[in-house]
């Protein structure tokens, strides 16, 4: 007996495909707020938002600056739990700046580096930026 077949292959009713794409980028950035700044990973990322992670975090709906590579862009923590957080972006960030940011990842990932790697690194060795 055959099954659903390869068109159906990982959907769910009702699902399809995410609007912004998000490549997974071990990739080291920077949020900051007005008062203090923090080293991330970059673990998620889409033309709308980032999911970071870092042992020290803004509150949730405190308003950022998100740097990494040569992108900047400015946003406001959606969500923060269990040592991540969500930015939603605010104006979104180019498809250029997300590819961009895709390929830096592309380069620390083909080096070795795996998204938990950046996380440790982040922890033992970055924590909070001075």
């Amino acid at each position: 007996m055959k099954g659903p077949g390869m068109k159906m292959f990982g959907k769910s009713n009702g699902g399809g495909r995410r609007k912004s794409g998000r490549p997974q980028s071990p990739l080291l950035g920077t949020l900051s707020t007005v008062a203090d700044d923090y080293r991330v990973g970059l673990v998620n990322l889409s033309t709308s938002g980032a999911q970071l992670r870092a042992p020290e975090l803004p509150a949730q709906g405190e308003e950022v600056i998100f740097r990494a590579d040569s992108v900047l862009s400015f946003g406001r923590v959606a969500w923060c739990r269990d040592g991540q957080c969500g930015v939603a972006f605010e104006p979104a960030m180019t498809g250029l700046e997300v590819e961009r940011l895709r390929i830096q990842a592309n380069l620390w990932r083909s080096a070795g580096w795996s998204v938990e790697e950046t996380a440790d690194v982040v922890k033992g060795e970055l924590g909070a930026a001075d």
